[in-house]
């Protein structure tokens, strides 16, 4: 990011509300400031500089604004003099504004407010909107974010965070201010389109009858430099100021709304320039913020007159002390076990040293209602986060998570299910996340199903199930589309609804680059249909003509043309890019299998030998060792490999299948034609019947040169599909 005297950094997700007649600027100054009748006040202070995904560029001090208007909040100006404790602040910031914690936080406002109570809400970060939709104005990147299709997680949704506000207003009857500082400066996904400007129009949209300070108008950008506080952002750096009593400017001791929106524009304005940025404040002019001490006041004054850094932060004793000494040294100790047991994720294992054993066990306490909630809360987070890191690999098309292979896939991902199952039912049917956490919950139910490397009717249509029991949760679930897509595609060869399920995945994430070149691969791959393919290949270069996912398309649509040479350079562009020796397998598969179909069988001995060494759980890269062994003439030794390979893809299902599946193949090598179909058969027997794959495998083209006895053997299993053909 560009460094200089003005870093031009943070663009404004602003709250632009109808004003009826009031002008920005202009403040009836009233000699009396309305005081704000409140019981408790609640915050909530989130600040992100430095994202987990390297796509989203980070800020320099977004976390610092954060801390010190925590720090503000701490300190006895705040609220009549007493400044908020731990029971009363949740700060989060970088690496734990995730948005499992982030919605948390919010949650815990809606559980703590009553009618009275203040309610403030602060985000400094990132915020975007991807795609132009009513139905969904905008996210607020969380540190897990991911660079594109925010759709997958890792974000907070401004439909969300309207919810959140209005129940707080309307059911809650507390009083809110939400102060934004949100930032648009380098490259998001939502530029092309000025999703920044459109996050901004549609937050317009979203509330009323709350206070709100906002860093600067629609299509401003807010600064940021190390001239303000030693690295601060402009805005932030007067708004904190200004709070601590140089926004007073009647000397009244307090500061109201109105005197902060005329502190904040005079000075922002005049220090951005010549850039341009106007805050915004809106909400009834006469109501209270702060009130000013007038000894810190002058330290404040005497402080920035000498440059020293002002406040540090206080700590008060918060409420689990408070909680913890009503209860025996046995509940402790079992406390204390839950939150050992969260940091280290030991969930639901062992049975009686876990989460889950230690919070049914407390749940039992009636004095620790309190607590109770706040142990819900990090729990229901916490068994959130891996299955949201694992999303957000497969929306960034992470081609590390993408090379694993299904065995590992399916042993990492085993356990979400249940984790984001025990989520949704501790937050409840009613929390707007629940729907959410079933979908990804089914998604991840379905997903070995058809990603373990078995591909026969049976597993696809349970997977299918799963999937759309996903969608049904949530309509715009992308990985449950993008595996919708998948199965119609590879699955049932079906162009058209795989099509369908492709417009889908996509509408709500355009810059997801993975549905274009699996979509390429099914006309190149399962129908042959090059003109298609290349469309969609095409469309994948727009997104990123950089990324080896869009390399590997483009060399299968070379390798299924016959076109060995140019997908060969392809191929081993991949491989000499790549960080690491199993970088999309299945690319290098393709480029052993050029080697064979070229001669080159020591080439294609030793590349599919170094894939095994350094993932020998890939089943593919067994079954290529296989057919490697089988053209060599090592027979024994391939039906080795093969059996492996077996071993390692049939998760629900019998392993003859594909022992007879390969031993038919290696018949046929040997030119034992009725030993061949004898074995194929048997595999169907079995129960295989991935009748779209049979019609192309390139295996066996041999044995559907056959075509008398391939047509009767398909007519005698598949007849309704022969007749369909």
């Amino acid at each position: 990011m560009r460094k200089g005297k003005y870093v031009l950094l943070l663009l404004q997700l602003c709250f632009i509300l109808g004003l009826f007649g009031q002008q920005k600027g202009v403040i009836a100054h009233s000699t009396t400031n309305k005081v704000l009748s409140t019981k408790n006040t609640y915050a909530v202070v989130v600040g992100i500089s430095d994202y987990q995904d390297k796509g989203i560029p980070d800020l320099h001090y977004a976390d610092k604004d954060a801390e010190a208007f925590a720090n503000f909040l701490r300190s006895s100006v705040f609220v009549n003099g007493d400044g908020l404790d731990p029971d009363h602040l949740r700060l989060l910031i970088n690496q734990q504004a995730t948005a499992g914690q982030v919605a948390a936080a919010l949650d815990w406002l809606l559980e703590q407010a009553k009618e009275g109570d203040q309610i403030i809400i602060y985000f400094s970060g990132h915020g975007d909107v991807e795609r132009k939709t009513v139905s969904q104005p905008g996210f607020l990147l969380c540190w897990d974010a991911p660079a594109k299709v925010y759709m997958g997680g890792g974000t907070y949704s401004l439909a969300y965070l309207q919810e959140i506000v209005s129940t707080l207003s309307t059911s809650n009857l507390a009083k809110v201010i939400v102060i934004s500082d949100a930032c648009h400066a380098g490259k998001l996904a939502g530029n092309q389109i000025g999703g920044s400007q459109l996050t901004t129009a549609n937050l317009a949209k979203q509330f009323s009858n709350e206070i709100k300070i906002l860093s600067c108008q629609p299509g401003e950008f807010s600064l940021e430099g190390e001239q303000w506080g030693g690295g601060r952002g402009v805005f932030s750096y007067h708004l904190v100021e200004g709070l601590y009593g140089l926004a007073d400017r009647n000397a009244d001791g307090i500061v109201s709304v109105g005197e902060i929106d005329r502190y904040l524009e005079d000075h922002v304005t005049s220090e951005a320039a010549p850039q341009t940025q106007v805050p915004m404040v809106l909400g009834n002019k006469t109501e209270q913020l702060a009130t000013v001490n007038e000894s810190l006041l002058k330290e404040l004054k005497k402080i920035k007159a000498s440059g020293q850094v002002i406040f540090a932060a206080t700590e008060g004793r918060g409420f689990e002390d408070v909680e913890l000494a009503k209860l025996d040294s046995n509940s402790v100790m079992k406390y204390y076990a839950f939150k050992k047991a969260l940091v280290e994720k030991r969930f639901f294992k062992p049975e009686n040293d876990c989460v889950e054993y230690y919070y049914a066990s407390l749940s039992n306490e009636s004095e620790l209602t309190q607590l109770l909630g706040f142990m819900k809360r990090n729990y229901a987070a916490a068994l959130q986060d891996d299955a949201q890191q694992a999303i957000n690999r497969y929306m960034k098309a992470d081609v590390h998570e993408l090379s694993l292979s299904q065995k590992n896939k399916i042993n990492n991902y085993s356990h979400f299910p249940r984790q984001l199952t025990r989520a949704a039912n501790l937050l409840g049917q009613n929390h707007y996340l629940y729907r959410t956490l079933r979908a990804r919950s089914a998604y991840f139910e379905g997903f070995p199903l058809i990603y373990g490397g078995e591909f026969t009717q049976e597993m696809i249509k349970r997977a299918a199930v799963k999937f759309q029991e996903s969608i049904s949760w949530d309509p715009d679930m992308p990985l449950a589309l993008f595996g919708m897509q998948w199965i119609h595609g590879f699955g049932w060869a079906q162009a058209d609804s795989a099509e369908y399920y492709f417009q889908k995945a996509i509408i709500n994430s355009p810059t997801w680059i993975l549905p274009c070149v699996r979509q390429s691969q099914i006309y190149s791959t399962m129908l042959s249909d090059f003109v298609n393919s290349k469309k969609y290949l095409d469309l994948a270069a727009q997104i990123d003509s950089t990324s080896p996912l869009y390399w590997e398309a483009e060399g299968s649509y070379y390798f299924e043309q016959m076109r060995y040479s140019e997908a060969e350079v392809i191929f081993k562009k991949i491989i000499e890019n790549a960080s690491s020796s199993t970088c999309l397998p299945c690319s290098q598969n393709l480029l052993v299998k050029i080697y064979l179909k070229t001669g080159r069988l020591t080439e294609a001995f030793d590349l599919v030998q170094k894939l095994i060494n350094s993932d020998s759980t890939n089943a593919t890269s067994h079954s290529t060792m296989g057919i490697v062994l089988t053209k060599l003439g090592r027979f024994v030794e391939a039906e080795k490999e093969f059996r492996i390979s077996g071993r390692l893809s049939a998760n629900n299902t019998n392993q003859e299948i594909f022992i007879n599946y390969w031993q038919a193949y290696i018949y046929l090598e040997q030119d034992q034609i009725e030993n061949a179909f004898e074995a194929f058969e048997k595999a169907i027997k079995l129960g295989y019947d991935d009748y779209s794959w049979m019609q192309v495998d390139p295996e066996f083209v041999a044995l559907r040169q056959h075509s008398l006895e391939w047509d009767a053997l398909m007519k005698k299993y598949f007849p309704e599909k022969v007749e369909r053909k």
